[in-house]
């Protein structure tokens, strides 16, 4: 019994490795097809969640409608707040998935592809500790809090990538830069102008901070922190669907 259980337990680990590998290569191959189904996920994990959240917060911004009543349920505003809120982060989701996904350098987002992809199972793997350790629910819990850990994580990867000299990017930008560049060319050129910007930040940090509290905090404050609430979608539709089977294992 215990190795059948085992045999299982793999089986269910390499499905979801399969299904992070298979959407880190969406994201590395097809960038739209994968800012397209970052901003599904993040319609249907918010749709539901969103308004859950809100009426569970409902009591304890605002006073009964009668002492020692029950919280006020928040009728049609409620529903208002909470589809805006999902259309704006299903949008992030998907416009933050497009930029970290596209440009014209291989090597960049092939390393890309596996820093998303390790921070996904990373984030599903402490979904599932906090479910089986706590009782925590995976999809409640990431869609909530898991994006900051996921953000500092890929961040601080990205931050050892290369960056050109501010020379050789000026002379992208004036020379080698199309009046009307492709969606790929554009972003490549976001991405480094995002690159220096953090450099910059780095070298202000360091001018009344130490040179590790600085990394730390040029890491926090990096655009790339962003892209962890992409990852974090993704980690919890990993969590959930690795729940559903272990469900139906006995």
């Amino acid at each position: 019994m215990f190795l059948v259980r085992a045999f299982v337990n793999l089986l269910i680990l390499a499905v979801e490795i399969g299904l992070i590998v298979g959407v880190a290569a969406l994201g590395y191959l097809y960038p739209l097809a994968f800012a397209a189904l970052a901003t599904v996920v993040a319609l249907v994990l918010g749709a539901r969640l969103e308004v859950l959240r809100l009426r569970h917060e409902i009591g304890f911004y605002f006073e009964p409608e009668t002492p020692g009543g029950p919280p006020p349920r928040g009728g049609i505003g409620l529903w208002f707040v909470a589809i805006a809120e999902t259309l704006f982060k299903a949008l992030l989701a998907g416009v933050v998935a497009l930029l970290t996904f596209s440009g014209t350098d291989p090597q960049r987002l092939m390393w890309i592809a596996i820093v998303f992809g390790a921070c996904v199972f990373f984030g599903s793997s402490v979904l599932r500790w906090l479910t089986n350790r706590f009782g925590a629910r995976p999809g409640r819990w990431g869609y909530f809090r898991i994006a900051a850990v996921l953000g500092v994580v890929y961040s601080a990867a990205i931050a050892f990538l290369p960056a050109p000299t501010y020379g050789k990017l000026g002379w992208d930008i004036l020379f080698n830069l199309p009046a009307k560049p492709t969606l790929n060319q554009g972003t490549e050129i976001l991405f480094l102008l995002k690159q220096k910007f953090d450099e910059l930040v780095l070298v202000l940090l360091k001018t009344v901070l130490s040179p590790e509290v600085a990394q730390v905090l040029a890491v926090l404050l990096s655009v790339n922190m962003l892209t962890g609430f992409v990852a974090g979608l993704f980690a919890v539709l990993a969590a959930e669907i690795v729940r559903f089977l272990e469900k139906g294992v006995p």
